[in-house]
């Protein structure tokens, strides 16, 4: 039998942040269209409410950081899962359903797993509380680091996580 996986104050957070209206939409528009880690997003987040700033250097060391795990393992499960939401021809979605479902949690406990590795990560950043200005940069560094210019369909959706983090 296995052992859950343990809870952290950075999952907690992700998941009250994820359920706010909006949220979920904004990061998932992030990942398909400026290949955003939700993850990442959700750091810059957590880490911006615990008025910590983030470089482009520990983005860099971030992001190095879980891309084997969401290569490996995030990345196939979210395959799976997608691709057995219609189901394959011939095999009736009420056959499927199981197996998405399982697909789905295996995805669930995947990111949490990059939670882990992200917020061990954190962990390392210095003490020292970042002033408010620098600390609301943190989603404009990654959106720098990601190479994706300013474009207001994408300060949109940053504009929501911003709104959302803002009510922790």
């Amino acid at each position: 039998m296995t052992r859950p996986l343990p809870s952290h104050p950075f999952w907690r957070h992700s998941l009250r942040l994820y359920a706010r209206p909006g949220v979920a939409r904004a990061c998932l528009w992030l990942q398909e269209r400026c290949g955003a880690d939700v993850n990442l997003l959700l750091l810059c987040c957590w880490l911006e409410s615990r008025g910590r700033a983030v470089d482009a250097r520990f983005l860099a060391r971030a992001a190095a950081g879980v891309a084997a795990w969401r290569r490996d393992a995030v990345e196939p499960l979210r395959r799976v899962r997608r691709k057995l939401k219609p189901g394959p021809p011939g095999v009736p979605p009420a056959w499927c359903a199981p197996v998405r479902e399982g697909a789905m949690s295996a995805e669930l406990a995947a990111e949490q797993v990059e939670q882990l590795l992200l917020a061990r990560l954190a962990a390392r950043l210095p003490r020292g509380r970042a002033r408010p200005a620098e600390a609301a940069s943190n989603l404009d560094r990654y959106r720098e680091q990601l190479g994706v210019p300013v474009r207001r369909e994408v300060e949109r959706r940053l504009d929501v996580l911003r709104a959302a983090g803002a009510g922790e």
